[in-house]
């Protein structure tokens, strides 16, 4: 796979997302099932992943992972949320497909799919509007912690870095473990939060 034909639809769009992005980061191969799909505005079936009782098709593989983050950011402009698998080539990235339907082998009409419970999704964001920097107190911590505030909830800081990979790699992780973060893009530094559900602004 290198480029799907859905693509077409992204050219026009900017770099830049206003909002968050959700991204599923499934970067273990047991966390998705490979598959196939139909979507209402094309007659053919396309490559697919399918977690968490949605579906995902095929948009494009890129070499490096801060070109990853940027494509999700694209398409951040006409979707909500998104997935980033690693392959040998480097990361391909999967548009959420709303309307889709299960298109079983040609040959194996019965053929079902296997239900996939994945990781939390990770919140991407690139508007300096979207969000501001805070001081938060959390119960099981005595000294107040740096924090930003997004969408009135606040993430904790946990990794700020620019080397894009590997702070999709801690995020991914900690998607796994349960955790919900919030990654946000100022070129060329990648800041990683972590929600604190119990936290409260001083």
């Amino acid at each position: 796979m290198s480029v799907s034909p859905r693509l077409d639809s992204l050219a026009s769009l900017t770099a830049a997302s206003t909002s968050a992005i959700a991204c599923k980061l499934l970067f273990d191969r047991d966390l998705y099932t490979p598959c196939h799909i139909r979507v209402p505005d094309t007659d053919h079936r396309l490559s697919a992943i399918y977690v968490d009782n949605q579906f995902y098709s095929f948009l494009k593989v890129v070499p490096e992972a801060r070109k990853a983050i940027d494509v999700v950011m694209r398409l951040g402009k006409r979707d909500s949320i998104a997935a980033i698998t690693q392959t040998r080539r480097g990361y391909a990235v999967w548009a959420h497909e709303v309307g889709a339907r299960y298109a079983p082998p040609a040959r194996q009409q019965g053929y079902g799919i296997r239900p996939m419970l994945g990781p939390q999704p990770c919140l991407m964001v690139a508007d300096e509007n979207a969000y501001q920097t805070c001081r938060l107190q959390v119960p099981d911590v005595t000294k107040p912690l740096m924090a930003l505030t997004y969408n009135n909830r606040y993430y904790s800081f946990f990794k700020q870095d620019t080397d894009a990979v590997k702070v999709l790699d801690i995020a991914a992780k900690l998607a796994r473990r349960g955790d919900e973060t919030l990654l946000v893009i100022e070129p060329p530094t990648f800041t990683l939060a972590l929600l604190e559900p119990n936290g409260r602004m001083v």
